[in-house]
């Protein structure tokens, strides 16, 4: 056994600079992250405080790690999705410069054990941690850890309730220790609801990770979750991170019922954001979308990839049927702001994608596009099949948005698809064009639940900050022209044209960015 409590510093990797930092937009509000690690926060309330001490989490994409952090702790606990490898990398570097036991977990470590290992990480604890977390607390107590503690070999175990796929039942998934996080640095919150998906989108490595059966929280414990939010006092939006919110319709249209009740109980204290697949917009979905926007949601991220059914159909993707542009406004009709990806480069694509895409995009208002290219990501249907097909390059870096480059051989010929890959991109967030469907999404979006007021000294300060960049700093005719025309048209409005605009900021540099490194990578090779 061991003496004393062992001491556990949690450490979240940096994400890289991508499409969903959104870093120039928040900074604009004073704050420095988009959303918390939510993973860290809950493995925290699962460690048993009679055994482990722990401090604040580290979020290194605000702070920075410290060799005092390192020495005081006994053990150094990482989570991480694949976009952070290189972080997760340095801090295990970083870790074992001043000898130090590191612990790494989540969707990285899950699907690339071996490239975790080979960084020296000394203990790995994947999938679920319902299932592989426990067994590792009860043999580290006994001073028997071992290096790998995944799924397969701990089910039997598990003390948890288990599924046909062998997945656990998240009933009983504790509340995170929201006091462990700055909560007062991020623009929003973030909950789970529901693990797993029905679908089976070949490039999608969700049910590889989480199973086919959607399984929910009870809508108890989501209250209780919110509300443990709302007690400490932080107000705004929260991000409920399920990979598809509706995948399990009887459960989330209890908890809705239940949220609903809550929120007009409170005057409506959140507003809400998640992830749903477009059957959202079906005729049997109409009371769970109805219940979506009076219980505050404001916003749902869809993956559409591309509106060429013989496209969709290689996917995989067998739930984007139909008019998808008729679902998409019935949705904003509804209440809902819909964002969207898209995917180019699969199978099947040719240069019709790009006028097609960009048109879709432009006609429905989805004034915030995550347009990347196809990317095999190890445990998906598409990488086995690539590979197999010889047609594999290496491995991704987990981030296809604003990338340039393949890591596989596409059947539409390569350069043709990268330069109208680029384009696309500086066409959709130009400025005549981002407005533009900022003015169709508002001749759209339905009104949404009215709630108390959320427009305050910081709110305040970024419109402030919006205004002189686009006015003053950097003079902005298409800003100008929004902004005036959503003050005569649609005034009750405003201050979602004031954060459109915002977020227009990072996007903009994003792509800026981008497209000029990847036309000086190409000057400097023709040179």
């Amino acid at each position: 056994m061991r003496n004393g409590k062992t001491r556990v510093l949690l450490v979240y990797p940096e994400i890289p600079r991508s499409f969903w930092d959104f870093k120039a937009a928040i900074r604009i509000l004073g704050l420095d992250s988009t959303m918390p690690p939510l993973g860290l926060a809950t493995i925290a309330a699962m460690l048993p405080q009679e055994y482990f001490e722990m401090r604040p989490i580290i979020d290194l994409n605000f702070r920075t790690l410290k060799d005092s952090d390192i020495l005081w702790a006994d053990v150094v606990m990482i989570s991480a999705m694949l976009v952070q490898s290189e972080s997760v990398r340095q801090i295990i570097e970083h870790t074992k410069r001043l000898h130090k036991t590191t612990i790494v977990g989540g969707p990285f470590p899950t699907s690339y054990r071996d490239e975790v290992l080979a960084m020296g990480a000394d203990i790995l604890i994947l999938g679920e941690a319902e299932i592989t977390l426990r067994p590792f607390i009860e043999d580290w107590i006994c001073r028997r850890e071992q290096r790998v503690y995944d799924e397969a070999t701990l089910r039997s175990r598990s003390s948890v309730e288990l599924n046909a796929e062998g997945k656990p039942a998240i009933t009983t998934t504790p509340i995170p220790l929201w006091h462990l996080l700055e909560m007062g640095r991020y623009s929003s919150m973030a909950v789970q609801f529901s693990r797993g998906c029905p679908f089976d989108c070949e490039f999608c490595d969700i049910v590889n990770l989480f199973g086919h059966a959607p399984r929910v929280k009870t809508s108890a414990q989501m209250i209780a979750e919110i509300e443990s939010i709302r007690v400490t006092g932080w107000r705004g939006s929260i991000f409920i991170v399920d990979d598809n919110f509706i995948g399990n319709r009887k459960g989330v249209q209890l908890f809705l019922i239940e949220l609903l009740k809550w929120q007009e109980s409170h005057g409506f204290p959140f507003s809400f954001f998640t992830e749903a697949s477009i059957n959202l917009a079906n005729d049997d979905m109409k009371e769970i979308l109805d219940l979506m926007v009076r219980a505050g949601f404001e916003e749902v991220f869809i993956g559409i990839e591309s509106n060429n059914p013989e496209v969709l159909a290689r996917m995989g993707k067998r739930q984007n049927k139909g008019d998808l542009s008729e679902k998409v406004a019935s949705i904003q009709r509804a209440g809902l702001n819909v964002t969207a990806g898209f995917i180019i480069g699969a199978d099947g694509d040719s240069a019709t994608a790009f006028p097609a895409m960009f048109s879709f995009i432009q006609d429905n208002g989805i004034v915030f596009a995550m347009l990347g290219l196809m990317t095999a990501i190890r445990g998906t249907r598409l990488y086995t099949r690539l590979k197999e097909e010889g047609r594999l390059r290496y491995e991704s870096s987990g981030n296809n948005t604003h990338q340039f480059k393949l890591n596989f051989d596409p059947t539409m010929n390569e350069s043709a698809l990268i330069k109208g890959y680029v384009r696309l991109l500086s066409e959709l967030y130009s400025r005549e064009h981002y407005y533009d469907r900022c003015r169709t999404l508002q001749k759209r979006l339905g009104h949404g639940t009215k709630r108390a007021s959320q427009i305050n000294w910081r709110y305040a300060r970024a419109m402030l900050r919006v205004l002189y960049y686009n006015l003053i700093e950097c003079p902005d005719w298409e800003f100008v022209r929004f902004i005036v025309m959503t003050v005569c048209t649609h005034p009750n409005k405003f201050p979602e044209a004031i954060s459109e605009a915002a977020k227009f900021r990072h996007l903009r540099e994003i792509t800026e960015t981008t497209v000029a490194n990847y036309h000086l990578e190409n000057w400097l090779q023709n040179e």
